[in-house]
């Protein structure tokens, strides 16, 4: 990340960016916890899914996301100007790289620039998106970039993005109760957006 993009700010160090905000990767500090509470760990009728973004070539533009039992679930490939998401039965959605880039997932996210899906708020401490009709909010923390609803009530947690210490993966956990909302694709294309190392207001 870099530039306007706040999820610098929460250590997502980019060796292959010379704009990289932080000159090494985020080290946890107990003193700065995350902004809300932790995933809920598996329990009753709750239940979390991990999801991982790897084989990068070189990187997220240029991956595979894998499910439970290392299922397939999303191929991701990037031309000069557009990455294309796919499911195993065809093209779901598309990232359109231009000065203001635009995004588009079928019968989920509707064609707007990515600046207005992932929007950033006033202080630039975190990103809004709204799916059906409902806000959610991602926010860096110190276990990484958690999503929680976003609104009067006191924050849900439905997931998590976190990165390995290498670089070489980065994993969505989400709850099923995130699924039942129409959650899982939007978190996909977020994950991408989020990561990408690019400008995307």
């Amino acid at each position: 990340m870099f530039g306007s993009n706040p999820y610098a700010q929460a250590g997502w160090y980019n060796p292959q960016n010379p704009l990289s905000i932080n000159s090494g990767p985020w080290q946890p500090n107990s003193s700065n916890p995350p902004t809300f509470g932790a995933l809920p760990s598996q329990s009753g009728s709750k239940s979390i899914l991990a999801f991982e973004f790897s084989s990068f070539n070189p990187d997220i533009f240029n991956c595979l996301v894998t499910g439970p039992k290392q299922h397939k679930f999303f191929e991701v490939k990037t031309t000069s100007n557009n990455t294309l998401v796919s499911k195993p039965e065809g093209p779901f959605a598309i990232i359109h790289w231009a000065q203001r880039p635009t995004v588009e997932a079928s019968g989920v996210i509707a064609f707007q620039r990515t600046g207005g899906f992932l929007k950033l708020t006033s202080d630039r401490s975190h990103r809004t998106m709204t799916v059906n009709g409902k806000s959610y909010a991602w926010v860096p923390g110190s276990n990484g970039i958690n999503l929680y609803t976003n609104g009067p009530n006191p924050p849900q947690q439905y997931a998590r993005l976190s990165i390995n210490g290498n670089h070489s993966k980065i994993t969505l956990e989400i709850t099923s109760e995130a699924f039942q909302a129409g959650l899982f694709e939007p978190c996909i294309v977020s994950t991408i957006l989020l990561f990408c190392a690019r400008n995307i207001d």
